[in-house]
């Protein structure tokens, strides 16, 4: 019986990350560019990478998303590349 093979037509073509959608949260790559202050090739850079490394924009971006402080955050260490809580420290 021979192998089963993926279906490769049905790949999305950038894999949908963590970054790509906040960008679809905050009204589409224009509208996060302008409120965010950034280019598009830095946006688009940021969405192949999946990781924001700029601080200053990580916590604008999550007020955008979030107004709440809880959920800001836990978006802002997300976008960051870290894990949404952070570990507890030992005493």
């Amino acid at each position: 019986m021979p192998r089963h093979r993926k279906n490769g037509r049905n790949r999305p073509r950038t894999p949908p990350n963590l970054v790509y959608r906040t960008i679809q949260a905050t009204g589409g790559p224009t509208a996060t560019c302008a409120a965010l202050g950034v280019s598009d090739p830095t946006l688009k850079r940021w969405r192949r990478e999946g990781t924001v490394p700029d601080v200053r924009v990580v916590l604008e971006w999550a007020a955008l998303v979030h107004p709440e402080a809880e959920a800001q955050l836990r978006l802002a260490r997300r976008l960051a590349g870290l894990p949404a809580t952070p570990r507890a420290r030992r005493p």
